[in-house]
């Protein structure tokens, strides 16, 4: 499965990580944790398929209220809609929350209004990475600084493009995506395959 979503609130700052988690030193240098599990969540349409305007509307002010209340909490850390080709019609965007159990990032995910009106349907999986994640609301905080301070950045600049790609688990699978040039993220997405099978999950700056 190849997909191209287009990040609009953290995911951008994906590409900082590789290279400021290997900085000696300097403000950007980063420690690499140890390996630590997130919540993956798939953002796809709901029951509700065809809303009024009057709905949509609403659902889409929510929905973008709700994302950045929770980035501002430092629970949604990657948040970003599908452009074509997606996985099936159906996929809208993906969340990675701050959370180790799968219940507790899923509770957040499902906070969103588009959720509660059954616009979108949320499914979410463990995702285990070594990959810094906790540190991309920093980032993104003084990557935006910095942005807005060149004028030669548009304002309605949203963010950097995108391919996942995923593949069936497996441990030297995961190894050797991990140390890929152009890999910015590689981890183990659970129970999200074929049969309930685990993947290799990864980000590739597009």
């Amino acid at each position: 499965m190849i997909t191209r979503p287009a990040p609009i609130l953290f995911a951008f700052l994906l590409a900082l990580l590789p290279a400021c988690a290997a900085a000696p030193d300097g403000e950007q240098a980063l420690e690499r944790p140890g390996v630590r599990d997130y919540v993956f969540v798939f953002i796809t349409t709901g029951p509700l398929r065809t809303p009024t305007p009057e709905q949509s509307q609403e659902a889409m002010r929510g929905h973008f209220a709700n994302m950045q209340r929770l980035a501002d909490e430092g629970k949604l850390l990657i948040a970003g809609p599908y452009i074509e080709p997606r996985p099936t019609p159906y996929h809208r965007g993906i969340f990675v929350m701050d959370e180790t159990e799968v219940a507790a990032g899923l509770e957040l995910a499902n906070t969103d209004p588009a959720a509660e009106m059954g616009v979108f349907v949320m499914t979410a999986h463990r995702f285990t990475t070594d990959r810094p994640l906790t540190e991309l609301p920093r980032l993104e905080k003084e990557d935006e600084a910095r942005r807005l301070a060149d004028p030669d950045v548009p304002d309605e600049w949203q963010g950097r493009r995108y391919v996942l790609a995923t593949a069936p688990y497996s441990e030297g699978l995961l190894e050797t995506a991990g140390k890929a040039a152009g890999v910015l993220i590689a981890g183990r997405l659970h129970g999200a395959g074929e049969e309930g099978g685990d993947l290799v999950l990864v980000w590739v700056d597009a």
